[in-house]
């Protein structure tokens, strides 16, 4: 079910803007009576692939993830959402107004969404909503450079330890089978270079 902001919700968004961007979150106050808030549970799509969508987000609590299913409906997990941080934005997850991704909640999770246009026009008159936004998109594409040089040039053993040093918290919380997906290798190998890692520990 979808509400609007109220105060502790709010409060917290300023804060994760600002954790983002410093002293940013000023400028969003106009756009607060705008956000709705809701909860989506395990396993529940936030938007899928293919669908429009016009919207920005927030989370304020929980995980996600974003797939994409190739020909054969295999999925590829292209990035992890944790808690508090925002959600890919929708020009560099979108093609015109449809989404090229999936996401979907690891665990029940605490969304704030707010439309693409809304923030478009705020960023339009507003420099410290502008400079968010373009810290925001800035991070997103850093975060694709750096996946993507990971993926050509490291190997699996690599991937594993990055995946590792970057999301600490995660690796207890999904399944070896999405882990793989994510590292472009396949579970049994996962698994091997799980066992090798934990051989060299000793």
């Amino acid at each position: 079910m979808t509400n609007n902001l109220d105060d502790f919700t709010a409060a917290s968004v300023i804060r994760l803007i600002d954790s983002i961007e410093s002293g940013c979150g000023r400028g969003f106050n106009a756009l607060i009576p705008r956000m709705s808030s809701h909860e989506i549970d395990r396993n529940e799509a936030l938007f899928k692939a293919g669908q429009e969508n016009r919207y920005e987000y927030l989370l304020l609590s929980g995980l996600l993830r974003s797939f994409i299913l190739d020909a054969k409906g295999n999925e590829t997990t292209v990035a992890f959402h944790s808690a508090p941080c925002v959600i890919t934005p929708c020009i560099a997850r979108s093609e015109i107004t449809k989404s090229l991704v999936t996401c979907e909640a690891i665990q029940t999770s605490r969304i704030v969404q707010f439309s693409q246009n809304e923030l478009t026009d705020l960023m339009i008159n507003d420099e410290n909503a502008r400079r968010w936004g373009n810290q925001v998109l800035q991070a997103e594409l850093v975060r694709r450079a750096r996946r993507e040089w990971s993926l050509a040039a490291e190997t699996g053993a690599q991937r594993l330890e990055r995946f590792k040093k970057e999301y600490p918290d995660i690796a207890s919380l999904v399944s070896a089978k999405i882990i793989a997906t994510y590292l472009g290798i396949t579970p049994v190998t996962l698994s091997r270079l799980q066992s090798s890692s934990r051989a060299d520990k000793k």
